[in-house]
């Protein structure tokens, strides 16, 4: 074939590609999973998947919705996801225990500060005669066992040099039972994430807070996969964590649609009382220098709280804040929003 005839025949298969849409065909979204609870801590992930942010960056994200971070510890572990969405002290807790987890991006955090723990609160009844944390004791107390929550009252009693083992602590796992029980009588005081201890204040008249936050521990969500994966496929990893940003950005800038789409996974929302819940809540995901600081101070407190005579592991080797940097680069309007991060 002479160079003419070649240029000719090259010109008019270009043109009918062109004519056929052919030419950028892009490539369907990677199917993954991932594992979050039934709480505001995971609220961007609900938001990326129904508002197809995940899939805009390549991923066709499904959700495993569950109870408690041991939940999504057993998911992990079982290789039933491939992400899971948990609390800094639940991820720390199954890292020393083996579970070979690498955090790879932030969900619910607020990269401003090394204690950020307004979402969890210990809240009481009327009539219960609990005033401060120190009237706790004889109490009947209701939280979700070895928790966010359980170790957060450790850290609140520990500060005030009181003795856990001595509290009437009643274990009830599923956070919508804890209100239940609240709302009945059947506990004093219970400990909880939002929006369950609003709900549980809306359910029992004149219920009050008796502490909220106070510095005792970060409170952050983190996104966390297996070892593997980061070594096979990062590419797939630094997708998810640019979806996970713009979702994020996506429900600081719209809380009350962000509230309605967590309503429609999650059964018997008061999206009144939601929406106030949301108020105390931050989803930044930068993983500053105070982030990895809350990591640090999270497993001191653990070892000497809860996984006693365990040997330090080094933050910086399992969490990982390349992603995180690379999208922030990227995408900077995702983050243009949130607040200056200390010098």
């Amino acid at each position: 074939m002479n160079l003419w005839k070649w240029i000719g025949v090259a010109a008019t298969s270009l043109a009918a590609m062109l004519a056929g849409g052919c030419a950028t065909t892009p490539e369907p979204p990677v199917a993954l999973e991932a594992v979050i609870g039934n709480n505001f801590g995971h609220l961007p992930m609900f938001v990326g998947v129904e508002k197809g942010l995940f899939k805009k960056h390549g991923i066709d994200l499904k959700l495993k919705v569950v109870n408690t971070g041991t939940d999504m510890v057993s998911a992990m572990t079982k290789r039933e996801v491939q992400i899971g969405d948990m609390s800094v002290t639940t991820f720390l807790k199954a890292r020393h225990a083996g579970s070979p987890f690498l955090v790879v991006g932030m969900i619910m955090n607020d990269a401003t500060t090394t204690f950020a723990d307004s979402p969890l609160a210990i809240v009481a009844r009327k009539g219960s005669g609990i005033a401060r944390v120190e009237d706790l004791k004889g109490k009947r107390i209701g939280l979700a066992k070895e928790q966010t929550s359980d170790e957060y009252l450790k850290m609140v009693l520990a500060r005030r040099g009181m003795n856990y083992g001595e509290m009437n602590i009643q274990s009830i796992m599923a956070p919508p039972a804890l209100v239940g029980a609240f709302a009945a009588g059947k506990i004093d005081a219970m400990v909880s994430w939002e929006p369950f201890n609003v709900m549980a204040m809306s359910s029992a008249p004149e219920s009050y807070e008796v502490l909220r936050g106070g510095g005792h521990l970060s409170y952050m969500m983190i996104a966390t996969v297996h070892d593997p994966l980061v070594q096979q496929n990062p590419k797939l990893i630094q997708a998810f964590v640019n979806g996970l940003a713009e979702a994020s950005h996506y429900t600081r800038q719209n809380r009350g649609e962000a509230v309605e789409i967590f309503a429609k996974w999650v059964p018997n929302v008061n999206l009144e009382v939601a929406r106030k819940a949301i108020q105390h809540i931050k989803y930044d995901p930068r993983m500053s220098r105070e982030s990895l600081r809350a990591f640090e101070n999270a497993q001191n407190d653990l070892l000497k709280l809860t996984i006693k005579g365990a040997k330090p592991i080094p933050i910086t080797d399992i969490v990982l804040t390349s992603y995180t940097a690379a999208a922030q680069k990227a995408h900077p309007e995702y983050f243009s929003d949130l607040p200056a991060l200390p010098r």
